[in-house]
């Protein structure tokens, strides 16, 4: 990933916290002058919009986390906002779904223009080291959602209501963005390689995300947790050793979730 790419990356990040503590301070402040204020403004589903509004700043509104936040948040608050005489917790997974299909739809849509040049790309640079392993059965491979590997510079993985697993070959990976969304992700870099500082964005929403590096790879994380949890499972004796030319910045946000990092010597 480019210099600028990084630097503009970082600023963003602080302006996402910047905003996330004006918020609190104001929303703390209102709280405290006793205005005549709507009691559904301090709600929880009020915290859900501001979630996903802030996750949709974060990551330029791309994926589908950031919706689904704001869809839940919004029906509820809806319910007591226009005072339905019916309980809006019955819509929720509806729309849920709804949502997350035209996730699924617009993501495979995007995926099919892709995947034509990571099989190429796969069996031209990798014909040789994964002859063996995968001779014959680079067709099969590919279509295989749940594990599958490729040599592009770049990902952009969502699982949804599922597991997916994913080998990254790449000599010169450049970053990608990984959401997780009522499912679970694997990716594995132990055959990949890096040069300087690339980003990983990481999304988890009732998800969970393991991320195997090598034990040469410097890894700095940058993740909100929210009711979720951020682990770093890599043997001390490996951290000692890595690579600072090497630094995979794992950024994003965890909520209702976990994220695992693992090396292997």
């Amino acid at each position: 990933m480019r210099n600028e790419d990084i630097i503009e990356s970082k600023k963003r990040s602080r302006a996402t916290g910047g905003i996330i503590l004006i918020v609190v301070g104001v929303v703390l402040l209102l709280k405290r002058l006793d205005l005549d204020l709507p009691d559904w403004l301090f709600s929880w589903q009020m915290i859900l919009i501001a979630i996903g509004v802030l996750m949709g700043f974060k990551h330029d509104f791309k994926g589908g986390a950031w919706l689904i936040m704001i869809s839940i948040g919004g029906i509820f608050l809806a319910g007591e906002v226009l005072n339905w005489p019916y309980n809006t917790a019955r819509f929720i997974w509806p729309v849920v779904l709804i949502v997350v299909g035209i996730g699924v739809i617009t993501h495979r849509q995007f995926d099919r223009h892709n995947i034509d040049k990571i099989k190429e790309s796969y069996k031209e640079k990798y014909k040789e080291m994964y002859a063996e392993q995968y001779a014959g059965s680079a067709e099969s491979h590919y279509q295989s959602e749940r594990h599958s590997a490729t040599g592009d510079d770049t990902i952009n993985l969502t699982a949804l209501f599922s597991g997916v697993d994913k080998t990254i070959t790449s000599r010169n990976f450049q970053g990608g963005h990984v959401s997780a969304i009522f499912g679970g992700s694997d990716l594995n870099f132990m055959q990949a390689d890096i040069n300087g500082t690339v980003v990983l964005d990481v999304t988890t929403i009732f998800g969970g995300c393991e991320i195997i590096v090598p034990s040469n790879w410097t890894v700095k994380v940058d993740i909100t947790p929210i009711m979720g949890g951020v682990e770093d499972k890599r043997p001390m004796s490996l951290l000692s050793s890595a690579n600072k030319d090497k630094v995979l910045l794992v950024k994003g946000s965890c909520i209702f979730g976990g994220v695992e990092i693992k090396s292997y010597a």
